[in-house]
């Protein structure tokens, strides 16, 4: 059973946060990979999935990791119209798995809605040809939790399927309702013996600002954490997942430009500052954050790009390398806080 299970997506930003994790700290994780389109370059003008998988590989170097398909239209391409095909029991799906994913990697199994027994048997027959075990990831808004559960157990070796069961996107009006829906998934499969069962969430939000917190500085729970703490304590040997410090869903509405902004993760919260370029961008938000009495020191990347800009040498100044940032200081954060 590893602890935690992390859901990144194969953007550069949350990929680069991940690679810049010692490589003991790796070997910490179980993550689950949602497979996006890739960057688009003169030679890979479609951003092929494929290449997607050939960046996660090259990271993880060779530790497992879950393999999913990305639910994010803003992220995908045209060929996800064909790989999320259910014909066939997503024929597909598993033919791009034997292809193209290595044999350390655990696919997705997945689910319709409703729950149809034949697409999941097919799927799973065809991806125990090569990988050793699969995953399933169910949200909690999943009607037909029941009748999975009972083709599960029907499965040969069902122990070894890797099932996380997902709240997505919580806030402080939503957290009960969420905790309720997992208590009522959990008594389900808690007594099962799965050897591995995960729930996720996360309460990151879109947008700080429109979520309450200041234009200048702010500070907000993460209720991921509290959400898992609370799940972990009444069914132990569940592990812990979130979504590494990113919004889970689509941005919707205006876009707007970005302001110069470092978020400092906690344990169980994080506070960030951010300033536009005319009043001191990049510079002045690490100089402040890194000043701010909450700070709490941690050997990692993320710490020490703080530590430049705060000095004076910002190591980055695109959205991109401070979302990178954001994700290995949460990432590294976590492992520390589960003892890892």
């Amino acid at each position: 059973m590893t602890d935690y299970l992390p859901i990144l997506r194969s953007r550069v930003a949350e990929i680069r946060g991940l690679r810049e994790l010692p490589g003991a700290d790796l070997k910490k994780l179980f993550p689950v990979i949602e497979l996006t389109r890739s960057r688009r370059t003169p030679k890979n003008a479609g951003g092929d999935v494929a290449k997607s998988v050939e960046l996660v590989s090259e990271v993880l170097d060779g530790a497992p990791f879950v393999a999913d398909l990305t639910s994010l239209e803003s992220l995908q391409n045209s060929e996800f119209d064909r790989l999320l095909d259910d014909t066939a029991g997503f024929k597909a799906w598993t033919d791009f798995a034997h292809a193209n994913l290595p044999t350390n990697c655990v696919p997705m199994v997945h689910l319709l809605e409703p729950f149809e027994l034949q697409p999941f048997l097919t799927q799973v027959g065809r991806l125990r040809e090569k990988f050793h075990r699969v995953a399933v990831r169910i949200p909690t808004s999943y009607r037909d939790f029941d009748a999975f559960t009972a083709a599960l157990t029907g499965l040969v070796g069902f122990r070894d399927v890797v099932v996380i069961l997902d709240a997505g996107f919580i806030t402080r009006a939503t957290i009960n309702g969420a905790a309720a829906r997992l208590v009522e998934m959990l008594n389900s499969v808690g007594n099962l013996g799965l050897r591995h069962l995960s729930v996720a969430s996360s309460s990151f939000p879109n947008s700080v600002v429109s979520a309450g917190g200041g234009d200048d500085t702010g500070e907000f729970r993460l209720l991921e954490v509290d959400l898992g703490n609370w799940c972990r304590t009444h069914f132990p040997g569940v592990s812990y997942g979130d979504y590494a410090a990113i919004h889970p869903m689509d941005f919707k509405g205006t876009v707007t430009n970005w302001v110069p902004r470092v978020d400092v993760m906690l344990d169980e919260s994080f506070y960030y500052y951010r300033y536009r370029r005319s009043d001191g961008g990049y510079i002045r938000a690490a100089k402040d954050a890194r000043a701010d009495g909450r700070y709490v020191t941690l050997k990692c990347w993320a710490h020490d790009n703080i530590d430049a800009a705060a000095a004076g040498n910002p190591p980055g100044r695109s959205p991109s390398f401070w979302i990178a940032n954001r994700v290995n200081f949460h990432l590294a954060r976590q492992i520390s806080r589960l003892g890892l």
